[in-house]
């Protein structure tokens, strides 16, 4: 039975043999520091590097952090064209307008969103691995990485449609406005024909009804008359003015006079039957109408307002893609391929790395952080373990600080 192991003794010898114990870092410029966390390599390990290492991970952090950026411009602007107002076709001056309030919020939102893009493109080229150490991609080395190029190039794709409808947006402000003129004139044409005979209908009925409510004012003010002609002539003749007769009334004035008179009261009765109910319903009638007219106006007016508003929500990011494909496919196809291209190319470009320092310093700091803890470390072979000793041993001055 193996003895059991001093746990100090061998804690002291692996102290012993690292000569990559964490020191106080150098002063690095701000920005070199950023890149190097956005690559997602250890800063203490990193500066124990040569310069053609740091430079190498400083490029991997700068595709990450570009990938961010982009990621904060194309949904700031998606979000902002999803909830900015629809106050007007694309290009009038008041859609033309930046409505503030909306801004500031898909701003805000856009920062988040960049922060998640960029935290999981920091972990996607942190967990890639470092392939097998040559420049060739092989396809275990692809296969493994399978995972990681189709979430990279899922994100690249959702970066691509806001980018491209801000590059081509003069081009499909045009568009969008002349569709949604059509459309708007299409939505008005359904209306407007049962517009135009509703209202046709109602005037003539309208005007009919005064019609007939005119002849019947004019058939009473003709009798009117007729009775007031043959009284004015009744009366000449009782005066001697026509017929060569001696002015008086005589039995014959006396008669006509009262048929006159018989005529006048029929009139008069006629007329008060005819206003309190004819008369009556005829001018509700008329009234009915012209309300009936008035609201189908007012309806019509509204129906174009609302015709007016589902053309202006016609402009939307998805209707904006559309027709950016429409007006220019290989541009849509390009950009979206340089957003995919950025966004794989890290991954690549790690399979495609020869293994370096940083490299070996981070598996030997595994490995001694493993050891520390007594874990069960997978032993090398003799030879190989005596060759690990004399690379750490004679890589520990070159990597030395005075």
């Amino acid at each position: 039975m193996s003895s059991p192991i001093d746990t100090t003794k061998t804690g002291a010898a692996v102290d012993r043999l690292d000569p990559y114990i964490y020191t106080p870092a150098r002063r690095e410029p701000w920005i070199v520091r950023v890149l190097w966390n956005a690559a997602g390599v250890d800063e203490q390990l990193i500066e124990k590097c040569p310069h053609s290492d740091r430079v190498k991970w400083q490029g991997i952090g700068g595709v990450v952090l570009a990938t961010a950026a982009l990621a904060f411009v194309s949904s700031s602007y998606a979000l902002y064209t999803v909830f900015c107002p629809k106050l007007g076709d694309a290009l009038s001056p008041d859609q033309q307008q930046i409505h503030w309030p909306t801004a500031g919020a898909s701003v805000a939102f856009g920062l988040v969103w960049s922060l998640i893009i960029y935290n999981l493109d920091r972990f996607v080229v942190s967990s890639t691995g470092h392939g097998d150490g040559t420049e060739k991609v092989t396809w275990s080395e692809f296969w493994g990485a399978l995972p990681r190029l189709l979430m990279a190039v899922f994100i690249g794709i959702t970066l691509s449609a806001p980018l491209e409808i801000r590059i081509m947006k003069k081009e499909i402000d045009a568009e969008l406005t002349k569709q949604q003129t059509k459309y708007r004139d299409e939505l008005n044409a359904t209306v407007e024909p049962d517009y135009n005979a509703r209202k046709t209908e109602l005037k003539a009925r309208a005007q009919a009804t005064q019609t007939r409510l005119d002849e019947r004012v004019a058939y009473f003010e003709s009798r009117r008359q007729e009775i007031q002609k043959q009284r004015q002539a009744l009366q000449d003749e009782a005066d001697g003015k026509i017929g060569g007769r001696a002015a008086g009334e005589g039995p014959a004035f006396h008669t006509k006079d009262a048929n006159l008179r018989v005529m006048l009261v029929d009139l008069e009765q006629d007329k008060a039957k005819f206003a309190a109910k004819e008369e009556k319903d005829l001018e509700a009638s008329i009234s009915a109408d012209k309300q009936a007219i008035k609201d189908l106006d007012e309806s019509f007016v509204e129906r174009k307002r609302s015709n007016e508003a589902q053309s202006r929500s016609y402009d939307g990011l998805v209707r904006r893609i559309k027709i950016g494909h429409d007006i220019s496919l290989p541009v849509s196809v390009m950009l979206t391929f340089l957003l995919m291209t950025v966004e794989v190319a890290p991954i690549f470009f790690k399979m495609m790395l020869i293994k370096g320092s940083y490299d070996h310093l981070e598996e030997n700091q595994r490995r001694l952080a493993v050891a520390r803890r007594n874990a069960p470390v997978a032993s090398p072979s003799p030879s190989s373990h005596s060759r690990s000793l004399a690379h750490t041993h004679s890589s520990r001055r070159p990597f030395s600080r005075s």
